[in-house]
Order: structure tokens, then sequence, then C-alpha cells
């Protein structure tokens, strides 16, 4: 027996259209949201929301484009000019390691330097310095009358020693002092009743120094000790 809808009381027809309505939520979805979804790369229709579309739809926008070769270039490109900037920085560290060894170099060059050219002028003083001392021990001995000129020359001596000695060029005098064959020529030796063996009897010419630089050695005679 049929019954129509005016026979159905209005209860169930009103739960019938809500079960419809719910089942279409449950089992479907519309198709705007669905549609939304798959662009994201999931599929609504798929097993769950979480795996990946199946429909196709996002194969291609999710395909690897293929290399421009502009692109290729440009990263080669870009590869050798970070190679030639990495060789040029090493170059230009190891130069400045090499002007700052230069000029420590320099540095530690220039005081000796200064010292070779003093002590080349000072040899060609020497000459005339021993022939001063000479000349005043002898005016000294001979003109003992003339002793306030002597004393004058004397006091001439003694500055320019002074002035040699402010440039590091000091007299090597070594009267009764060991022999040094380093700084001492011996010129003879010969017996001292005062002086011990190997000492310095007498300076028969001073030498000079600058610094640890011989510039000339001293001319001495040494003692051969005691007569037997």
């Amino acid at each position: 027996m049929r019954h129509s809808k005016k026979d159905v009381p209005a209860e169930e027809i009103n739960s019938e259209e809500t079960f419809a309505s719910g089942a279409e939520q449950q089992g479907g979805v519309p198709e705007e949201e669905a549609a939304q979804a798959c662009g994201m790369g999931f599929c609504p229709e798929s097993e769950g929301a979480d795996t990946a579309c199946e429909c196709g739809c996002a194969d291609e926008e999710t395909a690897v484009p293929a290399e421009d070769p502009e692109f290729v270039r440009l990263a080669e490109d870009l590869a050798k000019a970070q190679a030639e900037l990495l060789k040029t920085k090493e170059a230009y560290l190891r130069s400045v390691a090499e002007f700052d060894n230069y000029r420590r170099r320099s540095n530690e060059e220039k005081p000796k330097l200064a010292n070779y050219a003093k002590g080349d002028l000072a040899k060609d003083l020497f000459p005339i310095l021993d022939n001063f001392k000479l000349g005043l021990e002898a005016a000294e001995k001979q003109h003992p009358e003339a002793k306030s000129i002597t004393e004058g020359f004397a006091m001439i001596a003694t500055q320019l020693k002074n002035a040699l000695a402010q440039h590091r060029i000091v007299e090597i005098n070594p009267v009764g002092q060991m022999f040094d064959p380093n700084e001492h020529e011996s010129l003879t030796s010969q017996p001292s009743e005062d002086v011990p063996e190997d000492h310095v009897t007498f300076v028969h010419r001073v030498g000079y120094k600058i610094g640890d630089r011989l510039l000339r050695p001293a001319s001495v005679v040494i003692s051969s000790g005691k007569k037997d």
C-alpha cells in the first residue's frame, strides 16, 4: 500500500530530509572545495586527506622545469669569478706578507748601514788623529814652557774623542789588559817584571770600533812574563 507525502507525518519527513542532508555532508564534498584542495596537491577524493592527489591536476605545477641555458652560463661565470677572486686575494695576502718582511729587514739593516757609513768616514780620520796625538806628545816633551798651548790642543783631542763616541765610535786602548786577538794586534812580545804574561804592556797605536764592528785593531806589545 502506497502512501503519499501528504499521508506521511511531518516529523518523519523532516527526519528524512535531515538524514539526507547529513549524508551529503559526510559522503560528498562541494566542487569548489574539492577544486581548491586539489590545487594544493591533495585530493578529497583520495583515501586520506594527507595523501597526494591522484587525479593529476597538480602534475603541471609540481613538475621540475628544464635548466635554462642562460642560467647555466651565468652560474659558470659566477664560479669562474669566485675562483679568480680567491686567487687575487691569496696573491694580495702574499704581497702584504712579503712587504712586511721587507720593511722589518729594512728597519733592522738601517742601523747597520749607518754604522758602516760612519765607520768608513772614521777610518779616513784615524791617521789624522794619530798624527795629531803624536805631535801633541812631542810638543809636551820638547816644549814644556808652552804648557798652556799644549793643554789647549789636548782639550781639542778630547773633544774629537767625545765627538766620535757620540756616534758610537769608541777608542780601544788596552794597556794592562789581557791580550784579545779579536781586538788587538800584537807587534812583539817582551819580558816584563810588572805586567803579567799575555797582557798588554804598551800600546803603539790605539784601535777603534763602532758597536760590535771592529774598525781598526789596537797595535800592542804583550808581556812574555818575568825574565828567567
